[in-house]
């Protein structure tokens, strides 16, 4: 117990359970995470850096998915009343972030090529605007941003996915237990939301399916969730 006590959100997880038994709304779930301190600016002083907050995440998931767990009424309340949220709104905005950053970053760099390969003109001199092409210096900070850019997005990716199989597995091996059917509603419906979450970022977490395959999705697991991950290779493949 004390253990776990000491993990980062544990209170807030706290919190939040006693907020959604007494009937919150959504906007008042999400102001209990709201002071949640962001690992990701640990040492980083760029907040361009930091687009989301993996412990929100990871508090607010766990939290409702296993008060949820608990029976086909728990899970109907807690799916309903916290739709909008649960469809994953602030990682939605957190890969519209990394996406916008990546972008930008290789723009400038685009730009940066692009004014380095004007040709001459008649009298041998470059045609450049200095005060618009960036140092060699600027160059490499914007692709130090770009290569951190995609190594976030693609922690992002591997936070959600480990969350998922966790939840689910937690959900099998009480099932197991208790001796009762685990293919109930709620493990039907999170898997349907994992199945949307590869098909709505296809483009971004097909660059991953290697280490997903080697970390998250191994063979040990439920053929159910496995079989979520291998539709989706043999539909990028």
């Amino acid at each position: 117990m004390l253990l776990a006590a000491a993990l980062p959100g544990t209170e807030a997880a706290h919190q939040l359970v006693v907020c959604v038994r007494n009937k919150c709304s959504p906007e008042e779930a999400l102001n209990v995470l709201r002071e949640l301190p962001n690992p990701l600016r640990e040492g980083d002083a760029n907040p361009a850096h930091t687009a989301y907050n993996p412990l929100k995440i990871d508090v607010f998931v766990q939290t409702l998915l296993n008060l949820g767990s608990k029976s086909i009424s728990h899970s109907f309340a807690a799916i309903s009343k916290f739709h909008y949220v649960f469809k994953f709104s602030f990682f939605q905005f957190a890969m519209e972030g990394r996406g916008k950053e990546l972008q930008e970053a290789r723009e400038a760099i685009a730009r940066a090529d692009s004014s380095s390969s004007e040709s001459e003109d008649e009298s041998g001199t470059k045609k450049k605007k200095d005060h618009d092409k960036p140092t060699e210096e600027a160059v490499e900070r914007m692709e130090e941003r770009l290569e951190m850019a995609h190594t976030d997005q693609k922690r992002l990716f591997l936070i959600v996915f480990q969350r998922f199989i966790m939840i689910l597995s937690e959900h099998l091996v009480r099932a197991d237990t208790d001796a009762r059917d685990p293919h109930t509603h709620w493990y039907k419906t999170t898997l349907a939301r994992l199945r949307q979450v590869f098909l709505l970022h296809h483009e971004q977490v097909q660059k991953y399916s290697s280490t997903l395959e080697t970390l998250l999705f191994t063979q040990d697991l439920d053929p159910h969730i496995l079989d979520v991950f291998h539709q989706f290779v043999a539909l990028t493949a």
